[in-house]
């Protein structure tokens, strides 16, 4: 049990995805999920398979736009599946607000039954609450084509806390604002 809090602890608290022109460089840890519908379920044993950990690194490009690489793995699930990805993140000219939204476009390399290639399309936020601590949210769809029968089609979460491992300069809150 405490090894399990711990495993937890280490991967909702350790996410380090700041990205915008002053902190170029992020790396990141969190969990996520891959979830399949109920009839891809009964073929591959089971509805949801659990990532833990999931590893990305970031580097911020140029204007709005972030190179993002990610690895995970199903450690404490009975279903194999392990996924390299890849993305193009566009943040909306928002990299310093509190809140940055993001839509991405990339591609994955999903092992379950055998490697099989993804194309993802993905939407995603960060919450800023200070200049170093942030939650970040981020769902894509995983599109796999009919031809390669050993993956499906799917829908692929992931959420955690955010670290920077610099202060972020954003602009204040609205609650912060004197009126």
């Amino acid at each position: 049990m405490k090894n399990i809090f711990l495993v937890v602890l280490i991967f909702t608290t350790f996410s380090l995805m700041s990205q915008n022109s002053q902190n170029k460089w992020a790396f990141g840890v969190s969990i996520a999920a891959a979830k399949y519908t109920p009839v891809q379920a009964t073929i591959l044993n089971g509805e949801f398979v659990h990532q833990s950990p999931r590893i990305n690194v970031t580097r911020y490009l140029l204007k709005n736009f972030v190179l993002d690489a990610g690895f995970s793995t199903a450690i404490f699930d009975t279903q194999k599946y392990t996924t390299l990805d890849w993305a193009l993140r566009y943040d909306f000219g928002t990299s310093y607000d509190n809140v940055v939204p993001y839509i991405s476009v990339g591609g994955s390399l999903v092992n379950a039954i055998r490697p099989t290639p993804t194309v993802n399309l993905g939407v995603g936020n960060t919450f800023w609450v200070s200049s170093r601590i942030g939650l970040n949210i981020q769902v894509l769809y995983k599109y796999s084509e009919d031809r390669y029968q050993s993956q499906y089609s799917h829908i692929y979460a992931s959420a955690g806390l955010v670290y920077s491992l610099s202060p972020r300069s954003v602009r204040p809150r609205l609650w912060d604002l004197k009126h």
